[in-house]
């Protein structure tokens, strides 16, 4: 937590108020810096989600640690290493919902490799959501970052292979500069899935949402 906090000082330091607020959000999950205002218009455009660490945050992680300690140390020693520097960055971020959500399913990721595993997305995604269930039955009620974690999650598992198809787009050559029909499709079944939990929780759904985060 010290070192959380060394960091967000530093951000303050380096850049203005809100490029430090969006900064330490990005990186570390971090909202206290945010001005009222800037929650509302990234709530407005539907990026507040940017800011919720998830599974890029993992992702990052476990490359960039996969390739710096597989220069120098075993295979062995690199797979327990990454997963005691993801337990320790869950931990310093404050343990959200959707950032143990991530790091249980990247390290069964890390797991099924090493083990020489087939990884299951599906089994993983169950797996996750029951091991935090057990653990605090009433994030299943209460906790929002967790329902808006796992539906997003599913939106895109379910929902975007049907919209591909319905599209009869070929993932090798139609997705667009930039594969921006990825991203609208990643982004719309994503936020179909969500759709009903933000109206009822926030009475509000961001109809510039799909643009904003293509």
């Amino acid at each position: 937590l010290d070192l959380k906090r060394t960091l967000i000082s530093r951000f303050r330091e380096l850049l203005p108020q809100d490029q430090s607020a969006l900064l330490s959000g990005l990186t570390l999950g971090s909202r206290d810096d945010f001005r009222k205002e800037l929650r509302d218009e990234m709530a407005r455009s539907g990026t507040t989600h940017l800011v919720a660490l998830s599974g890029y945050n993992i992702a990052i992680l476990v490359l960039a640690l996969g390739k710096t300690f597989g220069r120098y140390l075993t295979r062995r020693k690199t797979f327990y290493l990454t997963a005691v520097v993801i337990l320790f960055f869950v931990m310093m971020t404050g343990a959200e919902a959707s950032v143990v959500r991530a790091a249980i399913m990247g390290f069964l990721v890390l797991l099924a490799k090493e083990a020489g595993r087939f990884y299951s997305f599906h089994n993983a995604l169950l797996l996750a959501a029951f091991l935090m269930v057990a653990v605090n039955p009433l994030i299943l009620r209460y906790d929002i970052g967790f329902q808006l974690s796992f539906l997003s999650l599913l939106g895109i598992v379910y929902i975007e292979p049907i919209v591909k198809n319905l599209l009869r787009l070929d993932e090798e050559k139609e997705m667009g500069f930039l594969n921006w029909k990825e991203s609208a499709i990643t982004t719309f079944s994503a936020q179909l899935a969500v759709a009903p939990l933000l109206i009822r929780t926030f009475g509000q759904f961001s109809l510039t949402a799909l643009g904003a985060n293509i």
